[in-house]
C-alpha cells in the first residue's frame, strides 16, 4: 500500500492541471456538504443535554375547532397542570415553566435578560447537575420561601467574572431580591429550540390553592416513566378528555373543542427548522454528486492519457485487482486532499451561513465542528475518493491491453461504453444542476414578491427600543404615569418628528387575541363575515389583533387613516372609552357602511363599551406574507390597570436623527426617570422588516450559493466533455474539411452534440425538479412550486449556459488546418 502511495503521488504529479482541477472541485462539494452537515448535526443530530432525553415529552392543550384551522400546542392552564399531576400515571414527574424578559440589576447598571421561572421539580426532572451549586427544589417553589435563582454559565462568565464567590450572591430581577445558588453547565438550554436564550432559573412558586382554569400560562414537560411508550402517554390524555366531558362542566377538557397531546421533547426541539435543514442538506448532497462526476470524467480523461503505462503494468502481470487498487489509491489520495480543502471551504461557508441564519434559528448560532462533523468529513472525502476513483476501470475493462501497447498513435478513440458512460455523467450533472437551480429560481422569485408586499407602513427614518419597567416596583397606575411622563419627554426631543408607545410593533405583532368580543348589532354566524368565532365562549367575535398605542403611533409609522380621527388628549381614563378599527374589520361587519359610532367591547377594554372614532388602512400584523388580520387600537389612557401593556412597550421614534443618536437621547431619558430601567432591542424599523424575513433570506441566499457552483460545474463538465471529443476528433473534422465540409457545418456537428447532451439533461432535470419542489411549496410565497415562468426561464438559462459550453470547443474544431491532418493520417 505504501509503494501504491508513493506511486499515485507521483502520478498525480505528472498531471498538475488535472489534479488540481479535480482537487478544487471535490473541495467545492464536501466543502458545503459539510458546513451544512455541521449545522444539521448541531441542530438534528446531536441528543439533548439532558439524562435519558428520549423518555421527556411536552405537553400542550389545543382547541381543533378554533377559527382559522384550530388552535395547536397551546399553553395550559393551572387546574389543568394539577390534573396532569394528579389523574396521570404515564409520567415519573410533569412540570411547568413561562419564560419572559426581564430586567436584572447587578450593582448599579440595569440588564434585560431572559429568566424562565419554573415549578420546583423542573430541572432535577432534565438531570443536568449544576456546575457549582445546587439546582432550584421543590422546597424552593413552596410559596413564601426565601426567593432563589440558578444563572447559566455564559452570564456567570460575563457578569461575575467566573468567580465562585456568585453563590449566595443577590441579584433583582424586576426589583425584587433573589438568592444565586447554582450556576448551570456551559451546554445547559432550556427551553430549548427558543431563538432566546434563558440566562436566569427562578421558582414560580404558585398559590396551591389556585386552580385557575380559563386563563392559559404554563408550558408543561413530562418525563415518561420507563418503558411508556408516547402512544401509550397520549392514549391516557385522551381517557383523561373524555372522562372531564363526560363529568365535569363549565370550562373543561372536551374529545371535540379542547383536547391535550404530547409530543417528544427533541423532536419537539428541532420541529420548526427541519424542513429547512433537510432541504438545505439533500442541496448540498447534489451538489457534491456533480462535483464528484466532474471528477470522475477528469479521472477517465486521465486514464484515457495513461492507457499505454495502464497496459504496460497489465502485460507485466498486473490484473484488474491490482489496477482497482491503484485506481482506488489515487482517488481517495485525491479525495483526502480534496477533503481537507473542503474543511477549510466548510468553515469559511460556516460563516457565512451563521451570518445569514434566521434569527430564530438558534442553533445554527452554537455550530462547531466536533468529533463528527470531521468524522463525516473523512467519510465522505474517503467514500468519494474510492467510489468515482474506480471510474477508470470502466475505460480499461472496454480495451484490448495488448492491442493499446501495439498502437503507437496516442489520439486513439474511446470505445463506445465510456464515451457512453462520460455523456451519462455530463446529462446527470445538468439534470442535477437544473433541480437546483429550480429551486433556486423559486425561492428567488418568491422572496422577490416578499419584497413587494405592503406592509401598510413606512419604516424609513424609523426607529425603536423596548422598554419594560420591574413588576416589583411599578404597579399599574405608577406604569401609567411612567409612560405618560416618557412620551411626553419623547415628543419634545430635537430632531424628532412624532414618537409614540406601542404593545408591539408590525409585522409580527405579539399581542393579545380578543376571544371574547361583542360588536353592537352584530351576532356572528359560523363561515360569516368575520373569519372566525370562539364557540367555547359563546356567539362572540374573535378578534386577531388588539393593540394599545399612544396618540403618535399612527403619524410615527405614516398608517394611513381612512375616516374619523386619531386618538388626543381627550380620550382620557374618565373620557368615553374609544377605539380605532382597520378597515379589514370595518369591510367585514359593516361593508360599504361608516363604522364609526359603532361600539365594541372586548376582554382588553375592560367590561366597557367602546366607540369607534376612526378607521385606519390594514397593517401586516401576522408577517408579511399572511393576509392582515382584524384588529383594534386602544388608547393606553384607557386600558386597566392590570394590562400587559402597562409593564413593557415599544418606543417608536421617526426621526432625522441616526439610530445611535436617537437611542442615546431616548435612554438618557428614560434614565433621567428611573436609571434601573434598561432599553434594549434597539433598531430601525427597517431592521425589524429585515428580521422579520430573515428565514426565507437564509434559504435563498444558500441555495442561490448551491445553484451557482452546480452551474458552474456542471458547465465546466459539459465544456470539457465536448472539448475532449474535439481533440479526439481533430484529425476526422481535418478529413471532412478537406473533402469540401464548411466550417459552419463542423460547428453545428459539435455544437449539436452538446445541445443534445444539455437536452437530454433538462428534460430528466425537469422531470426531478417538478417531483422534488413540491416538497418545499411550503418555503414560498405567492407563486406554486411549479410555477410556469421559473421553470421556463431556468431551462433557458440552462441551454444558453451549455450553447456558451459547447460553442467555445465547437469553434477550435472549425480551426483544424486540413492540410496537416492529412499528412498526419
Amino acid at each position: 500500500m505504501l509503494s501504491e502511495l508513493k506511486f499515485s503521488i507521483r502520478s498525480l504529479l505528472k498531471t498538475p492541471g488535472i489534479t488540481l482541477i479535480a482537487i478544487g472541485t471535490l473541495g467545492l462539494g464536501i466543502g458545503a456538504t459539510t458546513a451544512i452537515f455541521s449545522v444539521v448535526n448541531t441542530t438534528l443530530l446531536r441528543p439533548l443535554s439532558f439524562d435519558h432525553p428520549e423518555r421527556l415529552t411536552r405537553i400542550y392543550t389545543e382547541f381543533p375547532t378554533y377559527p382559522n384551522g384550530g388552535m395547536s400546542r397551546f399553553v395550559a392552564s393551572t387546574a389543568e397542570y394539577h390534573d396532569l399531576q394528579r389523574e396521570t400515571r404515564s409520567w415519573q414527574s410533569v412540570e411547568i415553566w413561562s419564560s419572559s424578559g426581564i430586567n436584572m440589576m447587578i450593582g448599579s447598571e440595569p440588564v434585560r435578560v431572559t429568566a424562565t421561572f419554573v415549578s420546583g421539580g423542573l430541572l432535577p426532572t432534565l438531570g443536568v447537575p449544576a456546575t457549582f451549586g445546587r439546582l432550584i427544589t421543590p422546597q424552593d417553589d413552596m410559596s413564601g420561601a426565601p426567593l432563589v435563582a440558578v444563572i447559566s454559565h455564559g452570564l456567570w462568565q460575563r457578569s461575575f467574572a467566573k468567580s465562585q464567590a456568585v453563590l449566595g450572591r443577590e441579584i433583582l430581577l424586576n426589583g425584587i431580591k433573589y438568592t444565586i445558588v447554582g450556576v448551570m453547565p456551559q451546554d445547559f438550554r432550556f427551553p430549548v429550540g427558543d431563538a432566546d436564550i434563558t440566562e436566569v432559573w427562578a421558582p414560580l412558586q404558585l398559590d396551591p390553592r389556585s386552580n385557575e382554569n380559563g386563563s392559559h400560562n404554563w408550558w408543561v414537560l413530562g418525563r415518561l416513566k420507563p418503558g411508556v411508550t408516547i402512544h401509550q402517554a397520549q392514549a391516557e390524555l385522551d381517557s383523561l378528555v373524555k372522562h372531564q366531558a363526560q363529568t365535569r362542566s363549565g370550562h373543561h377538557l372536551d374529545p371535540k373543542e379542547h383536547t391535550l397531546t404530547t409530543y417528544s421533547l427533541p423532536e419537539e426541539a428541532v420541529r420548526t427548522v427541519r424542513p429547512a435543514l433537510r432541504m438545505l442538506f439533500g442541496a448540498s448532497c447534489f451538489l457534491l454528486l456533480i462535483a464528484c462526476m466532474n471528477v470522475a470524467n477528469l479521472l477517465l480523461v486521465r486514464t484515457e492519457v495513461r492507457q499505454r503505462e495502464i497496459a504496460i503494468r497489465g502485460a507485466l502481470g498486473a490484473g484488474m485487482w491490482r489496477l482497482a487498487v491503484q485506481f482506488a489509491t489515487e482517488g481517495a489520495l485525491l479525495a483526502l486532499i480534496g477533503g481537507l480543502v473542503g474543511l477549510i471551504l466548510a468553515r469559511v461557508g460556516l460563516n457565512l451561513i451563521e451570518f445569514a441564519a434566521a434569527t430564530n434559528v438558534s442553533a445554527v448560532q452554537e455550530t462547531r465542528f466536533d468529533n463528527h462533523v470531521m468524522l463525516f468529513a473523512v467519510a465522505i472525502s474517503l467514500l468519494t475518493g474510492l467510489i468515482f476513483g474506480l471510474t477508470p476501470l470502466i475505460h480499461i475493462a472496454s480495451r484490448n491491453l495488448h492491442g493499446t501497447m501495439k498502437s503507437l498513435s496516442l489520439a486513439t478513440t474511446d470505445s463506445a461504453i465510456v464515451q457512453r458512460f462520460r455523456q451519462i455523467l455530463v446529462v446527470s450533472q445538468l439534470a442535477l444542476a437544473l433541480m437546483l437551480l429550480v429551486g433556486m429560481g423559486l425561492m428567488l422569485r418568491a422572496f422577490w414578491k416578499l419584497q413587494q408586499v405592503d406592509a401598510g407602513f413606512d419604516s424609513k427614518g424609523v426607529a425603536t427600543m423596548f422598554v419594560a419597567l420591574p413588576d416589583g416596583i411599578y404597579g399599574g397606575e405608577s406604569a401609567r404615569g411612567f409612560w405618560a411622563n416618557l412620551e411626553q419627554r419623547l415628543v419634545r426631543l430635537p430632531g424628532v418628528q412624532s414618537a409614540a408607545l406601542t404593545a408591539a410593533i408590525p409585522p409580527l405583532t405579539d399581542t393579545g387575541v380578543g376571544f371574547g368580543s361583542e360588536i353592537e348589532g352584530y351576532t356572528p354566524v359560523q363561515g360569516g363575515a368575520l373569519p372566525s368565532l370562539d364557540t367555547e365562549i359563546g356567539r362572540m367575535a374573535v378578534i386577531d389583533r388588539m393593540q394599545v398605542i399612544t396618540p403618535g403611533y399612527f403619524d410615527s409609522l405614516r398608517i394611513r387613516f381612512i375616516a374619523g380621527r386619531k386618538f388626543d388628549r381627550r380620550d382620557d381614563a374618565k373620557a368615553t372609552p374609544v377605539v380605532i378599527v382597520n378597515q379589514a374589520l370595518a369591510r367585514a361587519i359593516w361593508g360599504n357602511n361608516s363604522a364609526l359610532g359603532h361600539r365594541i367591547r372586548t376582554w382588553n377594554g375592560g367590561e366597557n363599551w367602546h366607540t369607534i372614532v376612526g378607521v385606519v388602512a390594514d397593517v401586516k400584523n401576522n408577517g408579511v406574507e399572511n393576509p392582515a388580520g382584524s384588529e383594534v387600537y386602544f388608547p393606553y389612557t384607557q386600558v386597566p390597570a392590570g394590562a400587559r401593556f402597562l409593564r413593557s412597550v415599544h418606543i417608536v421614534v421617526r426621526s432625522r436623527l441616526g439610530l445611535s443618536s436617537i437611542a442615546r437621547t431616548v435612554r438618557r431619558e428614560v434614565h433621567d426617570i428611573d436609571g434601573a430601567v434598561p432599553i434594549t432591542k434597539v433598531q430601525t424599523m427597517d431592521d425589524v422588516m429585515s428580521g422579520s424575513q430573515a428565514r426565507p433570506r437564509f434559504l435563498t441566499l444558500l441555495l442561490s450559493v448551491f445553484s451557482g457552483v452546480a452551474m458552474l460545474l456542471a458547465s465546466v463538465g459539459l465544456y470539457g466533455v465536448i472539448s475532449y471529443s474535439v481533440i479526439q476528433r481533430t484529425r476526422e473534422f481535418g478529413i471532412r474539411m478537406a473533402l469540401g465540409a464548411q466550417s459552419q457545418a463542423v460547428l453545428g456537428l459539435v455544437l449539436g452534440r452538446g445541445l443534445l447532451l444539455a437536452t437530454s439533461g433538462l428534460l430528466i432535470g425537469l422531470v426531478g425538479a417538478l417531483a422534488l419542489t413540491r416538497l418545499f411549496s411550503g418555503f414560498l410565497f405567492g407563486i406554486s412550486a411549479t410555477d410556469p415562468a421559473t421553470f421556463a426561464a431556468v431551462s433557458l438559462t440552462l441551454v444558453a449556459v451549455a450553447a456558451l459550453a459547447s460553442y467555445l470547443p465547437a469553434r477550435r474544431a472549425t480551426r483544424v488546418d486540413p492540410l496537416i491532418a492529412l499528412k498526419a493520417e
